[in-house]
């Protein structure tokens, strides 16, 4: 009896913490959901993703599921999760929404995942968001799409009806870039070049738009305003991606030049293509771009020995390699490699890295080198440590690599 009330008791419990965070419908179609939406007055959210998406991940596991975001969605909107990949394991009620996840992704053009659409109370798109963010900009993206005046389509129409207004131009340029409608943004960038000078045209808030047209097309507008304009465009790309804009552009172009030939498996002379295109390009340096390319074409012949003798030059002649870039090709390597003397020269890589930043990944790599060296003892030392101080999340991967250690098994 004593077990009985005290599971009763848990129940109400259980149920309260089951309904924190947003509430997603479920076993229903397009139709009924959007006939609830009508009865409730509540727009439609829907979450556009794929299984595979790790920023979909993320928001489902990290803020899909706090109550503050639950609050705000639940009293707004009717909530629909919408899967546009199709797995082995899908439940009959996904599978039941694959035809509508394909209609979908024509008639709102879902090309980016996670994509966020915003139906009204009537079942009418009024506003579209690629990808996520923390939880309190995320409640306030979409407090602005119940808004007409702040919504995505509502900027559009008033765009259309005067395509040569430049204040509307430049509304409708910063929405439609920050969702990837190319050829809106393309119309809209046209029109602010054309009535714009170049100063007022590289502001801050039009930055990340230039970057997303140049990514279309190297031999663009967009493209070349950042070629000519590197030094406005510095700062934007150090806070947002934490990269070079010479990078950015090296990668671009050579990526362009080099896709074709890797894909017909033509041979590839690295050195003559980064001499013609250092000649075309004179403002953009090739040498970091072209270097990685060569170290990864090795990687995937498994020339180890060019590999290895090649990347060791530039860990032995450049301080400012980072520890997550060494990290990543020692465990590569550790991965994919038998060479004991490609391996030996790795771990050295993975020293450095491990001096550099001790965390639990690359201290993981470190480990798992040694072991595979045939060091067992200090591999568990070092595999102990990793686990000691790793999150709660990692700490089984790491621990199941100890255990194997421990037992002499492989852990590649």
């Amino acid at each position: 009896m004593r077990k009985l009330f005290i599971m009763l008791f848990l129940i109400p419990l259980l149920t309260t913490a089951q309904e924190k965070g947003i509430q997603f419908e479920h076993n229903t179609n397009w139709e009924k959901l959007k006939e609830k939406a009508k009865a409730e007055n509540k727009h439609i959210f829907v979450d556009c993703f794929t299984t595979w998406c790790g920023p979909c991940k993320w928001m489902a596991d990290n803020v899909f599921v706090q109550e503050e975001v639950g609050e705000f969605f639940n009293d707004n909107f009717v909530n629909l999760k919408l899967q546009f990949d199709e797995t082995k394991e899908d439940s009959e009620d996904v599978k039941s929404w694959y035809d509508e996840a394909k209609r979908f992704a024509k008639d709102y053009e879902v090309r980016a995942y996670p994509t966020f659409l915003v139906f009204d109370p009537n079942g009418e798109l009024v506003d579209k968001v690629v990808g996520g963010s923390q939880a309190d900009k995320f409640i306030a993206r979409f407090k602005d799409a119940l808004i007409p005046e702040k919504q995505f389509i509502t900027a559009k129409k008033k765009y259309e009806a005067d395509p040569q207004n430049l204040e509307l131009a430049q509304q409708i340029f910063t929405k439609a870039s920050d969702i990837y409608d190319i050829p809106l943004a393309t119309k809209a960038f046209n029109i602010i070049l054309d009535k714009s000078s170049k100063e007022e045209f590289l502001k801050k808030e039009n930055l990340g738009g230039i970057v997303v047209l140049a990514q279309e097309d190297i031999d663009g507008k967009a493209f070349d305003l950042i070629y000519n304009n590197q030094d406005s465009f510095k700062d934007f790309f150090k806070n947002q991606f934490g990269a070079d804009v010479n990078d950015f552009l090296a990668h671009m172009i050579s990526q362009k030049v080099l896709r074709p030939k890797i894909s017909s498996g033509e041979s590839i002379d690295y050195d003559e293509i980064e001499k013609q295109l250092s000649t075309k390009y004179d403002k953009v340096n090739f040498s970091k771009s072209f270097a990685s390319m060569k170290f990864s074409s090795y990687l995937k012949k498994k020339d180890w020995k060019t590999f290895v003798t090649e990347y060791d030059k530039k860990v032995k002649s450049d301080p400012n390699i980072t520890a997550e870039e060494l990290n990543e090709y020692a465990w590569k390597m550790f991965e994919e490699c038998d060479d004991k003397d490609a391996l030996k020269v790795a771990l050295t890589w993975s020293k450095i890295a491990v001096e550099r930043n001790e965390v639990e990944y690359i201290i993981d790599t470190y480990a798992n080198l040694l072991y595979k060296l045939g060091d067992a003892k200090n591999a568990i030392l070092w595999q102990e440590k990793a686990v000691s101080i790793t999150s709660e999340d990692r700490r089984e991967e790491l621990q199941t690599s100890l255990d194997k250690m421990k037992k002499g098994e492989k852990t590649w």
